[in-house]
């Protein structure tokens, strides 16, 4: 998985498909669909890894940041961050059931119809199983989280040119 795909994905959700079993289906920016063979453990590793970056640090410090332990976001840069969401109910205990959606690609979230539903950049309708509220809650602190990493990024670019 290279960051230049990474940068296209506006969502990634885990499904069942058939002869295939758990897999991931992702949501690109243009509109486009792909389906990845993969847990959602792995995919998020290999997420990380393309940008260098260490899961359980990023958890760790985002953790001190929101004053939550669990269902962070994925912060792979400040432009590309992904909010956890429950999509579905899994069959099988150890399967996924959130997906991620990048802050910046969801354009739209509606009550209606219940008991949420997502407007992606690039056309996708996906109605998840979080509520409303949820959703909003979750929204707001992924914008704290952006807002701490941009500046961040722009304090270590300032110190750079110091």
């Amino acid at each position: 998985m290279r960051t230049s795909d990474i940068v296209k994905i506006a969502a990634f959700v885990p499904i069942y498909e058939n002869n295939l079993g758990q897999c991931i289906k992702i949501f690109f920016r243009n509109g486009q669909t792909g389906l990845v063979d993969l847990s959602m453990r792995s995919f998020l590793k290999n997420a990380a890894k393309a940008f260098s970056l260490d899961l359980q640090e990023m958890r760790r410090r985002l953790a001190a940041l929101t004053g939550q332990k669990n269902l962070l976001p994925l912060a792979l840069s400040p432009f590309l961050l992904y909010i956890p969401l429950k999509c579905r109910k899994p069959i099988v205990k150890g399967d996924g059931a959130y997906g991620y959606f990048r802050l910046r690609s969801l354009l739209t979230a509606a009550a209606d119809p219940p008991p949420c539903t997502l407007t992606l950049e690039g056309g996708h309708q996906l109605t998840i199983c979080q509520s409303y509220r949820i959703v909003r809650q979750r929204l707001r602190m992924a914008r704290k989280v952006e807002g701490f990493l941009l500046e961040e990024f722009y304090n270590s670019f300032r110190k750079g040119q110091a």
